[in-house]
Parts: structure tokens; C-alpha cells; sequence
């Protein structure tokens, strides 16, 4: 799958929200955990269904419905102060603590947006952020990296993000998340990321480093964390949206934890409510919202045993509790739990020429402020 082709003493558990340092505890089940969500800036508004059908947001499963759905927002660019503003009440409401926000090098435009817009926006200090560092922009080739950029973006982003006061840290170091460390750092580059670690100590790593069940405890080393952010190739892709595919899921995660806790680093589970990117590349089958071997299940039951099932089971004390969801706003992998607009019907079929090419026949629904609220309601009964 992909989108767009630290401290590792484990008496330490601070986390920021600019928190004191916290006792370490073994009871993540009664714990509220530290909730971030991969986000996308990178849109451009487009002023009706006709335009945006002439745009970028037509790449997206929900537009190709019979009955389009959309977004609570509309079809919006990233830098309306609107939209911003939005958004973080959207992630209040879920109870979301930051974003880890899509980075694709200095002067890009998504650098542009968080910089420029979403940091400076009036409501900015309402959540914490950091940074995602896209390795697929600013390393290129999986197969044979250029690391020319790796240090230089590692400087950037120390001079322009790291001393914000909302920039989002665990044990007073900012947290930089990297996409596909397993590509790019397992069996190459480890001198570069050395020379990182080396020049850039404080820098809290989280290494998007998990996928299947074979784990290496090795493999987590050079880094404070380890995460994965293909939920779905781990999981649904294979096994369908069913009960198996979630306790698979919950199965890599214990291995991947206690493989990495062994060598003293931390892990942080992460989650999603589906995955749809037919619209935008082929090979993927889509995965709708709810248990397809269970008649009586219904539109967010998939993510609801995600977080209680498969989150808060494998949270970690070592990093503060964090669990990620991949993701808030990436609509072109239909992975989002960005509010709807609640305004179109059901619908399971596309218009493609077979009329289920996007969906494969299962039922699409314009689900509102759903994904919120269920992450909402189990944040709450998790405070014991």
C-alpha cells in the first residue's frame, strides 16, 4: 500500500502536551491514550460538484458513488482558515490530541500550508503536530535511495518547526514520524540514519517499521519507536474486512512490541477505519466499513474493534500511551474519518462501466461525524 506512489529507557513515559514526565504504568486498558492522526495538506478547493469532478478530488472512491458523498467541508483547499478551523473542532469533537502532518521537503507546498497556514492559524494551539516525513518524495527510488536530502530536511525542520510551541513532543523531543523506514532504512542507508542520530540527538524517531508478523527486534534500534502505517495490507487486504483480519492485526502488534521492547524501544499501534484506493490505482481490493462475515454488523464496527481490540490492548507506557490513525483526510485512499456531509443515501454502486469497479458491491455510507464520535465515546470509557 501507499498513498502517492526515544527516549528508550522504559522508565521514561513523558509525553507532550507539554506534560510533566509521568510514572511509568502496565495498565494501558484503563489508561486514555495519546490519540494522533496522520494529516493531509495538501488539497485545492474546487466550487461545485462539476469542478471538482474536474479535479483532483474526483480521485476519490466517494465521488465516483452513484450517490457522491463529500465532505463535511465541501471540496475545500487546505490553506482556507475556514477549513482549519474546521478541522481542529472536528478533532476536538473525536478527541484527537495531534496531527502528524505530510511533509514533502522544504518549499513544497504542503511545507507551504503547515507553516504558513496551519500553524499560524488563531486556533493552532488548541492540538499539538508533527511532522511525517514522506521518505517516497525525499528519498525516491525504493530500490536504490539518494539520501542527499535526508540531513538537510532533518536541519530544516529543526530551524522551522521544532521550537514551535505546538509542535507535538514526547519526553520534551519533538517527534518526527518516517513513512516506510522498512524500505528505506532495513537493509540500506544505516549510516545515513546514524549520521542523523548523531547530529539531530533530540529528535524523537518513530519508524514507520511494522508490517506483518515476522518482526525483528534488530530492525527497531535506530529508533525511539516503531510503528506501522499500512493497517490494511497487514490486515483487511487479505483477509477481508472479518473478525480474522482484526485479530491478525492484534497478533503482528503483540509480536512487533514485545520484539521491540526487548531492545528498549517503544511501539505505537496504529489503526483505520477502511481502505478504498481504486480510484486512483489498480491492484488493491477496496474494504467497506463493517464485518462482511457478520449479517448484523454496521457502518464503523470495523474501527470500533480496531481501537478496542486491537489500539488499546498494545499500547505502550514506554512512549506515553500514543496510538495513531491512518488517517484524518486521505480521501484518495478512502481511509479518512473526516466528517461527511450526511446528505446522500447508501449506496454500493460506482460509475464505472460494470458499476461496482470502486465498490465491489459493498454499501458506501455518508456516515457524518460516525468515526469521531466512536473514537470519542471509547476515549472516554478508557479513563476508567
Amino acid at each position: 500500500m501507499r498513498r502517492r506512489d526515544f527516549l528508550k529507557s522504559i522508565g521514561a513515559c513523558a509525553v507532550s502536551l507539554n506534560m510533566p514526565a509521568c510514572a511509568m504504568t502496565n495498565k494501558p486498558k484503563t489508561t486514555r491514550p495519546v490519540v494522533g492522526t496522520y494529516y493531509y495538506p495538501w488539497y485545492r478547493s474546487a466550487d461545485s460538484m462539476a469542478s471538482a469532478r474536474k479535479s483532483s478530488w474526483n480521485n476519490t472512491l466517494r465521488l465516483r458513488l452513484e450517490n457522491p458523498q463529500v465532505p463535511r467541508s465541501g471540496f475545500y483547499s487546505s490553506r482556507d482558515p475556514k477549513v482549519i478551523s474546521d478541522h481542529i473542532q472536528y478533532s476536538l469533537r473525536g478527541g484527537i490530541d495531534f496531527w502528524a502532518v505530510s511533509w514533502w521537503g522544504p518549499g513544497s507546498a504542503t511545507d507551504i500550508t503547515f507553516k504558513d497556514h496551519i500553524l499560524q492559524h488563531k486556533e493552532a494551539l488548541k492540538l499539538k503536530y508533527a511532522i511525517l516525513y514522506e521518505s517516497t518524495g525525499r528519498l525516491k527510488s525504493m530500490t536504490d535511495p539518494n539520501y542527499k536530502n535526508w540531513l538537510t530536511d532533518f536541519e530544516y525542520l529543526k530551524k522551522t518547526y521544532f521550537s514551535d510551541p505546538n509542535y507535538y513532543k514526547i519526553d520534551g523531543r519533538p517527534v518526527v514520524f518516517v513513512y516506510l523506514t522498512r524500505v528505506y532504512f532495513r537493509n540500506k542507508g544505516q549510516d545515513v540514519l546514524e549520521e542523523m542520530r548523531k547530529q539531530f540527538p533530540d529528535v524523537y524517531l518513530v519508524g514507520d517499521d511494522v508490517f506483518g508478523g515476522n518482526y525483528q527486534g534488530k530492525w527497531s534500534k535506530p529508533f525511539d519507536a516503531i510503528t506501522a502505517y499500512d493497517v490494511y495490507g497487514q490486515s483487511t487486504k487479505g483477509l477481508g474486512n472479518t473478525a480474522n483480519a482484526i485479530s491478525h492485526l492484534a497478533k503482528n502488534y503483540r509480536h512487533a512490541r514485545t520484539q521491540a521492547n526487548a531492545v528498549g524501544t517503544a511501539f505505537i499501534p496504529t489503526i483505520a477505519p477502511g481502505y478504498n484506493d481504486t480510484a486512483v490505482r489498480k491492484g488493491h481490493p477496496g474494504r467497506a466499513r463493517y464485518f462482511s462475515d457478520n449479517k448484523k454488523s454496521k457502518p464503523g464496527d470495523l474501527f470500533r474493534a480496531m481501537i478496542t481490540d486491537v489500539a488499546i490492548p498494545n499500547l505502550d507506557p514506554r512512549c506515553g500511551n500514543v496510538m495513531m490513525i491512518t488517517s484524518f483526510n486521505e480521501w484518495y485512499e478512502d481511509s479518512q474519518i473526516e466528517p461527511t456531509s450526511g446528505k446522500a443515501p447508501p449506496c454500493n454502486k460506482d460509475n464505472s462501466a460494470t458499476k461496482t469497479a470502486h465498490t465491489g458491491g459493498a454499501w458506501y455510507y455518508d456516515y457524518e461525524y460516525l468515526y469521531l464520535d466512536i473514537l470519542a465515546e471509547i476515549l472516554k470509557k478508557s479513563q476508567g
